[in-house]
């Protein structure tokens, strides 16, 4: 139902990007889909879940998903320049 990727978040080696999501299915689906995330290549992370049960079995979930990626040399170097500068204010 939702899938709407927040800003980049740059740490000392890695940034992280959160995304808000809601999905609908059954109880096992939801599990599935959870399951699934997990198997995704790059390192997944679920937060503030909730989940609401709805009509005829169906469970609403509304997440945000927090995705994390190592920042190449190029984004470390600009990420501590720049976290430096602000440490000098």
């Amino acid at each position: 139902d939702l899938f709407k990727p927040g800003a980049e978040v740059p740490a000392d080696f890695y940034a992280t990007l959160p995304v808000s999501i809601k999905v609908a299915g059954a109880y096992h689906d939801i599990g599935l889909f959870v399951s699934d995330l997990a198997k995704l290549p790059r390192i997944v992370t679920l937060h503030d879940i909730s989940l609401m049960p709805a009509n005829d079995g169906v469970v609403n979930m509304e997440a945000r998903v927090q995705t994390y990626r190592y920042l190449d040399e190029g984004e470390m170097a600009a990420h501590k320049k720049q976290t430096d500068k602000a440490k000098k204010k």
